[in-house]
């Protein structure tokens, strides 16, 4: 229901499944019980038929009301692209990817070591504080009663029922114990506790569990403990702030890294997508997966994999894996999209981006830009192009350059040096944030027309055109690639999308023809979308043939 999602205008809550479409733009209610019914029989049921017969029979109705919304919307060149891309996600789905499934349980239980591990030291560390004894509390039956009752100094207690107890009445805490157990009595349990604490019967506490760094609340504890603050969360961007004043600090942050790691990748990444025989993993795919338009995948997740998890997926024997990728994409493309004339110029003079960015917001000479500082411009760029603020850059950089030690104050510099670099951009962000503010929602449209409607939140007012239309791009060229690889008598297919990144398997011999005839079809698109009118920004991509995917 590609159509049904476009017309939506990257509304994710409005359910695009065939009953609610047909519901929606045609009145009728579709019978979906039949859908979990066994349609492995042979010969199927007449029910079954009827089904399905009803099913098919709304599909061309549907598609005439849904045309009409596309054409008054201005979406039909964005519905061709996503019905032209639809072939490559088929196959994609079907033939799955080549993975090591034993290398990558090995990995989990490495992490799971390096967890561990992580954790003793952590425990070790000096000026850790201990924690807390786990208070205790006595029950007021049987043994455990029996018990607080000699604490209490009642030695001779046998029992603690009613029986037992009826020649120790007149006792304080026996009386108000017994008048407790009765029904409807207004003497509650943490009084007849207080009793017997006055009497000096309190309750051994247990030992203390060692320190759950996986709890916020604990975390927040021992925080308070290191530093006097009582922080109110700990998220990264709370953590990274005392990075260097104990070493806790870092470890915690690396804590979280490995047990995001455990918990998202590990032996229930794959659910049930794992074919045991064909030794391939099929992801989940979903063709507009976000609002921007951009591709999603679930059970199991196979875009977001830690870079060191790329190396589990190995052709097969006497097969290649061919990964392309366009080049700073989002970034050439708001050069073109608000004439950006700094990164104009850079991209026509095929400079490093990032170098040239920071030398700009540092004031320093591109011949005098560190490894470090390109990273931190990297991360700026980036990150004010996604919509972040000056707020947001801190964790966005530590957690995706590890970049750490910048404070808030410096955030708010490299933010101010940035617009002062491009001031095009400033322009956009003011003109889209005060849009915003005024009128609380905005519309935004990519370069082929994809609408994002009714838009509430600063990143995606800011970052939608600019991610759509790169989504929109990548869509293409899956559709011109799929159609170009034909010429391979269906050996050479996409296996996996990622963003900017298309990762094919073809052939061993056929490696670099598919290489160069992918390398075309995205680079074709791209120009297609992005520079169809006024001054070109050069697309590029990058990419290798190789047998273990490792890029990235």
């Amino acid at each position: 229901m590609l159509l049904s999602q476009l017309v939506a205008a990257g509304d994710m809550s409005i359910s695009n499944s065939l009953g609610n479409v047909s519901e929606r733009e045609l009145g009728i209610e579709l019978d979906k019980v039949m859908q979990k019914a066994d349609w492995t029989i042979d010969p199927l049921t007449k029910r079954h038929l009827d089904y399905a017969a009803k099913d098919a029979k709304v599909l061309f109705s549907i598609y005439r009301r849904l045309i009409t919304d596309i054409i008054d919307l201005g979406l039909e060149q964005v519905a061709e692209i996503e019905n032209r891309a639809l072939p490559s996600f088929a196959r994609m789905k079907l033939e799955g990817m080549p993975i090591d499934h034993e290398g990558w349980l090995i990995e989990t239980a490495k992490v799971g070591e390096q967890l561990k591990a992580l954790e003793q030291k952590m425990l070790e560390l000096d000026e850790m504080p201990e924690p807390e004894p786990i208070p205790q509390e006595w029950a007021l039956k049987g043994d455990d009663c029996v018990a607080m009752l000699h604490a209490a100094g009642l030695h001779g207690v046998k029992g603690s029922t009613a029986k037992d107890l009826k020649n120790y009445q007149g006792h304080r805490l026996v009386d108000a114990l017994l008048e407790h157990r009765k029904k409807g009595s207004t003497v509650t349990k943490e009084e007849v506790l207080e009793i017997a604490a006055g009497l000096g019967a309190v309750k051994p506490s247990k030992p203390a569990l060692p320190w759950n760094f996986g709890s916020p609340t604990q975390v927040k504890e021992i925080i308070y403990e290191l530093t006097g603050d009582w922080v109110e969360s700990t998220d990264e961007a709370t953590l990274l702030k005392y990075v260097g004043r104990h070493t806790f600090f870092e470890y915690q942050l690396e804590h979280r890294t490995l047990k995001k790691r455990l918990s998202t990748y590990g032996v229930n990444w794959f659910k049930s997508a794992y074919d045991e025989e064909r030794q391939r993993v099929h992801p989940g795919w979903r063709q507009i997966g976000t609002s921007t338009g951009r591709v999603a995948c679930r059970e199991p997740n196979a875009q977001n994999l830690p870079g060191s998890y790329r190396r589990f997926f190995v052709a097969p024997e006497g097969r290649m894996l061919v990964n392309l990728e366009y080049s700073q994409i989002e970034v050439r493309i708001i050069a073109k999209t608000f004439n950006v004339r700094g990164l104009l110029e850079v991209f026509a003079n095929e400079q490093d981006v990032y170098k040239m960015t920071a030398a700009g917001i540092l004031g320093i000479e591109v011949e005098e830009v560190s490894r470090g500082q390109r990273q931190l411009a990297k991360a700026i760029l980036l990150g004010m192009l996604y919509g972040l603020s000056a707020k947001g850059l801190p964790e966005y950089a530590w957690k995706n350059y590890g970049i750490k030690d910048m404070s808030q104050a410096d955030a708010e510099a490299h933010v101010d040096a940035f617009y002062d670099l491009y001031p095009e951009i400033e322009e956009y962000h003011r003109n889209t944030l005060e849009a915003l503010k005024k009128y609380e929602t905005v519309n935004k449209r990519t370069m082929a027309g994809r609408l994002r409607a009714g838009i509430t939140v600063r990143n995606e007012a800011l970052n939608a055109p600019v991610q759509g239309t790169a989504a929109d791009g990548l869509k293409l060229g899956m559709a011109y690639t799929h159609e170009r690889l034909r010429e391979f008598g269906g050996s050479a297919f996409i296996v996996s999308t990622i963003h900017d990144e298309l990762l094919l398997e073809c052939d061993e011999g056929d490696a670099q023809k598919v290489y160069t005839t992918v390398e075309k079809a995205m680079l074709e698109a791209m120009n297609e979308i992005v520079n169809a009118e006024g001054e070109p920004v050069p697309i590029t991509t990058d990419g290798t043939t190789t047998k273990v995917w490792t890029k990235g």
